[in-house]
Formats: C-alpha cells, structure tokens, sequence
C-alpha cells in the first residue's frame, strides 16, 4: 500500500483549516510519517501555495503589508498534532478500536508534535496565527435523521440519500447539532495538547481567545504589545461593536491573565507593559461612548456589566480590568492614563466619568487590593536628593 504524501494532508486538512471548509481526520499520524512528510515539502509546491495564499488573505486584515509566507517544518508538525488531537474526539475512533494504551500513545504523540521552540520573530509569530487562526472556531455538525419507522445519528457526516429521500412520504426530519470548541478541543484528553498548542501561536489567543480556551500567559505574549502595529489590531479586535457583556468579554480575559500574572514574579517592563495595554482598552470604552448626548452622563456600558444584579455573573478579571486605571492612580500615575486621552476634551470628560462610575459600583477597597498587589512589582523612578548623587564613596 503507498504511504500517504503530504500533499494529500496539506489539501485535505492544513488548506481548510485556514481557509475555511471541511478538514478530513484521517488516522493518528505517526512521528515517522511526519518526518517523512517534511522532506516532502518541496515536492507540494501547489498545495504549498494555495496554504500561502490563504494565510497571507488572513494577515492582510491584521497588517498594511503582509509578509511572505512559505510552510515550514515547525507549521508542519503543528498542524499534524492538532489533526491527531481531533482525531481523539472523532466518533470513529471507538470503532477503529483503540485501546486506552494507544489513546495514550497519541496524546503523547500530539503533544511532541505541537512542542515546538517558541517564537518572538514577528514573520513567525504571524505564520502560525495565520495557520491556526480558526482553531477557535473549530466545529463539527452532527445530523439527527428520524422517518416514520425509526432514526439514526450522524457525528461529523452527512446522511446517505436513501435516508432523507422522499421527505414528504417518509416524513423525514432532519436535526442539525452544533459541536463547538468546548466539547472537541477542551476535553481532558485534547486539552494538554491544545494547551501546548497555544503557547506556540500567542498571537491567536490575543486576538480570538475563547472562554474555554486555557488562560494566557502573558510572559509569552508581551512582546506583542511592543510591535505597534499588532498591538492596535489587537486591541481593536477586542472591543467590537456588539452588546456590553461581549465588549468587555475578551479584555476581560486578558485581564484575569494579568491577576496570574502578578502572582509570579515577572519583569517589571512586562508588568508596565501590560497594564499600560489593559488601561489603553479602558480608553476605547470611553470612546465608544462619545456620541451620547449628555458628557456627564453615567456609562451604559459600566452600568451594565459592573451593576449588582450581574454580580453573580462576572467573568474573571472584570473588576481588574475596570478597577486597573484607579489602582495604577495610586502606585504610578505615569501609567494610569494613555497619552493624549486628557487633551481631548470630550474624551477627558468621559474618562472622568467612568473613572468616578467604576469607584462607585467596585468600592475603593478593591481598587485599594489591586494597588497593593501593583505595588510589589512597579517602583516608580522618585527624583533622588542631589546630595545622594554626587555623595563619594568613604574610603
């Protein structure tokens, strides 16, 4: 039997899996077979550039000119893992009949793949974000079929068309089922290697986390802050034009990141980094309010999603997010405002308002609580005594 070419995984997995379409989960793929596969890359070069191609239409959204784009092995093995994680869940894995050791095999097997040296090189950084940008949004439909004499279930395929024939005679009904992120990716077994897979492509948790998703670390994500022009995308992307609790959904997110983040003992330029980051999304919720008719008008947005009936219901790192511009107040005022928010007057007034709004609905004691876990981490640079400066040393 001829072994499988990586052309035949690049068309039938990697290309839909970026541009969008039905990914085919064949068997596990085997450490040798992707070896193989990677010296294979050369002779794909059709396949190689409708993958490019797709990529490059994903960053052109994201970037004003994106970079060339070409396959690497690290991208190959990425994609590989993630097909054998998906292949964990897929419903004929119970009747190929693999045993709970083999199940382990796999994982194991996943999880090297999908270990590859993390990267801070930007054209990197975009090439896996292009490739596994739709790893989120990753689904499978399961199709319920019932006629008058029975019904049968099909888990990620289509019916056959003698079932669904003669709809009106048979009474034929059929139920689509919707299998998101959660219930395929999330799972105990696929979890450690998505986990893993994450750590390798930051950039997508920045721009499409999900709630299901594992937490960020910020440690490996910060560096994206510093690229101007990523840092913007991003921090566009997580304030869309949508209802209150889906605006503050994904800053949300990234700030209960931050709270993790300040129980390490990260650098000092990271810390500031981030914060500034968090405080500038504060500034776009500001300005997301400026058309309202009155300046000093309480915040719809705050009202909403800090209100007391929704206690119950905030997401993790919502008061920290609201909360951050009043503590950073406290520990180093450098930080707790973005440039050029207080020049614009009506901007200033708005921030005025949810500064004051965000006091009263989280109390001072929890500004206070955050302002203290800061101030391990930030020390503001104090103008020294002169004399301190120019003291020499006692011999």
């Amino acid at each position: 039997m001829a072994k499988p070419h990586v052309r035949e995984f690049l068309d039938t997995f990697v290309r839909p899996l970026v541009a969008g379409g039905e990914l085919h989960i064949g068997p596990p793929i085997p450490m040798p077979d992707l070896e193989r596969w990677a010296g294979e890359l050369d002779d794909a070069s059709v396949e190689l550039v409708a993958v490019d191609d797709a990529r490059t239409l994903v960053l052109s959204t994201l970037v004003c000119r994106t970079p060339s784009l070409v396959l690497a092995e690290d991208e190959l093995y990425l994609a590989a893992g993630l097909h054998n994680a998906l292949f964990l869940v897929h419903p004929r894995a119970d009747r190929w009949s693999v045993t709970d050791r083999q199940r382990r095999r796999i994982i194991d097997s996943a999880l090297a793949m999908v270990s590859q040296p993390l990267t801070r090189d930007r054209t990197r950084v975009m090439a896996r974000h292009a490739l596994l940008h739709n790893l989120f949004h990753v689904s499978r439909s399961d199709v319920t079929v019932s006629w008058w004499t029975g019904h049968a279930r099909f888990q990620g395929q289509r019916p056959p068309s003698r079932l669904t024939a003669w709809k009106g005679v048979r009474r034929v009904r059929e139920e689509v089922t919707l299998v998101g992120f959660d219930e395929l990716l999330a799972v105990p077994d696929t979890a450690p290697v998505i986990a893993t897979l994450l750590r390798r492509t930051p950039l997508t948790q920045l721009l499409d986390s999900h709630p299901g998703a594992p937490p960020l670390h910020w440690e490996d994500a910060v560096f994206l802050l510093r690229d101007h022009e990523l840092a913007r995308a991003i921090a566009y992307r997580l304030v869309p034009d949508a209802s209150p609790r889906e605006v503050t959904a994904g800053p949300a997110r990234l700030a209960a990141a931050f709270e993790q983040m300040l129980e390490r003992a990260p650098d000092e330029r990271d810390v500031r980094a981030v914060a500034a980051f968090l405080v500038h999304i504060a500034a776009l919720f500001c300005l997301g309010e400026l058309h309202l008719r009155e300046p000093a008008a309480k915040s719809p947005l705050i009202s909403t999603v800090l209100s007391a009936e929704a206690a119950g219901q905030r997401p993790r790192g919502l008061a920290t997010l609201f909360a951050l511009p009043g503590a950073l107040a406290l520990v180093d005022a450098r930080v707790a405002v973005p440039p050029g928010v207080l020049d614009m007057k009506p901007l200033a007034a708005r921030w005025k308002v949810h500064r004051a709004q965000t006091a009263e609905m989280l109390s001072d004691a929890v500004i206070d609580a955050l302002a203290a876990r800061l101030r391990r981490h930030l020390r503001p640079d104090l103008p020294r005594d002169p004399a301190e400066v120019i003291a020499l040393p006692t011999q």
